[in-house]
């Protein structure tokens, strides 16, 4: 483990000033969980397929030629044995060689991702052989080696995490033979959670790989439980390994149905229906930034909301209790199906005293979670279970009376019940499938006024409706099922405010290496989510991210010292030193934008995700999603 003192800036009174003016009430800081360097060493990387010739293979040296002008030190490909190889005994270089001066030509360093010929390398004895042609070929050329990609993902194969720790250690041993020298990565495992991880580390995959290596596409504050479970996993088994992270990042696949239509179409109207007028109305939404709960984030609240209600209010969690009915008479709850349990039965309270509670996506509170990400590694499946607390319920009886057949998540008819006037609706498919409420659970008084309904001819439930309560709770509910629905058009904007959240992160919690996911998007389908991962567009125009990426290699570049995280009601701040002395300060507040107090003065200066300069007015500045860099500059 790397000297944890060396992680954070050295002292100096402007810099003291500093950090009492950003950081006063902070609760919690990040240290580094694993070993690695206490300065930033060629931590920039990012995945292409420039060995695969219907691929990029053919405008390598274009890709190269960009990600060297950006500061970026590393690609990741796959070294796929199809293109090299007919047998163990028969070998043609062309295609890696091809790859490998263009790599060297440019600077960079190429982590070759192992695949297999014909039989996976579990039911390959020979599988040795194709590894020592490879070795031997590029000796000292590939020094790094990732055995296989996303393997805990193959399907249908018994025992397969003790099948991949066998021929990791074949791989490992035969790549140390041949240079002890080879650095060995285990395959970018798709996510910690779920049990793979932990057998893996149970089984002792840990002695056969240099460096532990992971894949995510959580949100970047969503990353920290994963590299704390990690850390649990090492202590537990008794190891450690330096960690990369080869894969992260966010599509921008265009949305061929978006939900926003919900918030502003279908709930004034719903809200109409039962004598609402949202015009004249203070919407609350819960968004609490020391919980990390978000109904709405700030931004969303503001972008769908403000325009036709007379305020909107962000509520904490814990003013659930005593958040008045008349003051704020409507409230978004819930956007998809988690919901922290503990404030359940205040907010079945406040149904209880009349409030309007409005569900905007999936079964809601199915999930005993703060946050989507939380609910892989804290969730408690709850089910409907919660539902009777609030007259609501899953529709039982699912089997069309005439036919004989059941409900399908894409069921063959859905549309507009025609109990209000709005044009909302939207059609289940296996990305957004159907889920469907019913009255099972409704007590005498209650009504359940469908709004969208689905199913099939002779049977149809509401996937949006109202719960309009006149029994012990004196509420509405107002829902929509709808599954995995966007709220966020510009996902171009969204991706490259992710950027350098997610590499600070990483980085503040002792990540070495980070790679985006991926450098170029085909785009072959605009809709395909696989087609539009990257930094940049099929024809070399550059997204937002792109110059995000180089904003941040700027402000972060090749031997700053490790980042060190300081987090607090919602507001994260990461602080480093850059090798001139040049102190930084990057602040953002993913959830809802802040007013943050900032030193003023000629030596420091403010700049946006994208490296534009921020001239501040007054002393304080806003933050969001996309960190702020105050650069303190040195004495």
């Amino acid at each position: 483990m790397g000297n944890r003192n060396s992680f954070r800036c050295r002292n100096s009174v402007k810099w003291a000033i500093l950090m009492i003016c950003l950081m006063a009430t902070l609760k919690a800081s990040s240290q580094p969980l694993f070993p690695c360097t206490a300065r930033i060493q060629e931590a920039y990387g990012v995945c292409t397929h420039i060995t695969r010739p219907n691929f990029d293979y053919h405008i390598r040296d274009r890709e190269l030629a960009l990600t060297q002008e950006a500061g970026i030190r590393w690609v990741r490909s796959d070294l796929d044995f199809y293109n090299a190889f007919r047998s163990h005994t028969e070998f043609d270089p062309t295609l890696f060689d091809n790859v490998l001066a263009s790599t060297e030509a440019h600077g960079q360093h190429l982590l070759g991702i192992l695949t297999w010929l014909r039989r996976r390398p579990w039911e390959d004895p020979q599988y040795s052989l194709y590894l020592e042609q490879l070795a031997r070929r590029y000796d000292q050329r590939i020094t790094h080696w990732e055995m296989l990609n996303e393997v805990n993902l193959v399907r249908d194969v018994d025992s397969l995490c003790s099948r991949y720790v066998g021929s990791l250690k074949v791989a490992y041993e035969t790549l140390k033979r041949m240079n002890p020298g080879n650095v060995v990565l285990t395959s970018g495992f798709a996510e910690v959670a779920g049990p793979f991880v932990s057998e893996f580390s149970s089984l002792g995959g840990w002695r056969y790989c240099d460096v532990f290596n992971f894949h995510s596409y959580f949100l970047p504050e969503g990353l920290i439980p994963c590299y704390e479970r990690l850390h649990e996993y090492m202590k537990r088994d008794g190891w450690e390994r330096p960690v990369w992270l080869t894969e992260c990042g966010m599509h921008t696949a265009l949305i061929e149905n978006e939900s926003t239509g919900f918030f502003t179409d279908l709930l004034p109207a719903a809200l109409q229906r039962i004598g609402i007028r949202m015009s004249k109305t203070r919407v609350g939404v819960l968004c609490d930034f020391d919980k990390g709960y978000a109904a709405l984030s700030g931004e969303e609240s503001e972008k769908l909301l403000r325009p036709l209600c007379r305020e909107v209010e962000l509520c904490a969690l814990s003013q659930l209790n005593s958040l008045s009915v008349s003051k704020i008479p409507v409230l978004i709850a819930a956007q998809g199906e988690f919901f922290p349990a503990a404030y359940f039965p205040a907010l079945v309270d406040y149904v209880r005293r009349g409030g309007t509670i409005v569900l905007a996506g999936g079964m809601p509170f199915y999930y005993d979670a703060h946050t989507p990400d939380e609910s892989y590694f804290q969730r408690k499946t709850l089910g409907t279970s919660l539902y009777k607390q609030l007259h609501m319920s899953a529709a039982t009886n699912r089997t069309d009376p005439v036919t004989g057949e059941k409900l399908t998540e894409v069921p063959p008819f859905s549309g507009r019940s025609g109990e209000v006037a709005s044009a909302y609706e939207w059609k289940p498919t296996e990305q957004s499938p159907a889920r469907y409420l019913g009255e099972e659970h409704l007590a005498p008084g209650d009504t359940l006024i469908p709004l969208v309904t689905a199913g099939t001819e002779h049977l149809r439930y509401p996937i949006a409706g109202i719960y309009r309560l006149n029994s012990d709770l004196r509420g509405n509910i107002i829902f929509q099922t709808r599954m995995r629905a966007s709220l966020s058009p510009d996902k171009e904007a969204e991706q490259a405010r992710r950027v350098a959240r997610l590499y600070l992160i990483a980085f503040a919690y002792g990540v070495d290496k980070v790679f985006w996911y991926n450098l170029r998007s085909r785009e072959n389908d605009p809709y395909y989510s696989e087609d539009c991962f990257g930094l940049i567009h099929h024809d070399f125009t550059e997204k937002p991210a792109m110059q995000a990426y180089r904003t941040l290699v700027r402000m972060c570049p090749e031997n700053s010292t490790r980042p060190q995280i300081t987090y607090s009601a919602g507001l994260y701040r990461a602080t480093w030193e850059q090798p001139n002395g040049t102190r930084v300060e990057a602040i953002w507040s993913p959830t809802q934008q802040q007013h943050v107090k900032t030193p003023r003065g000629t030596r420091f200066s403010y700049y946006d995700h994208l490296g534009n300069r921020i001239e501040l007015k007054g002393n304080k500045l806003v933050a969001g999603g996309g960190v702020t860099y105050c650069l303190e500059a040195k004495k």
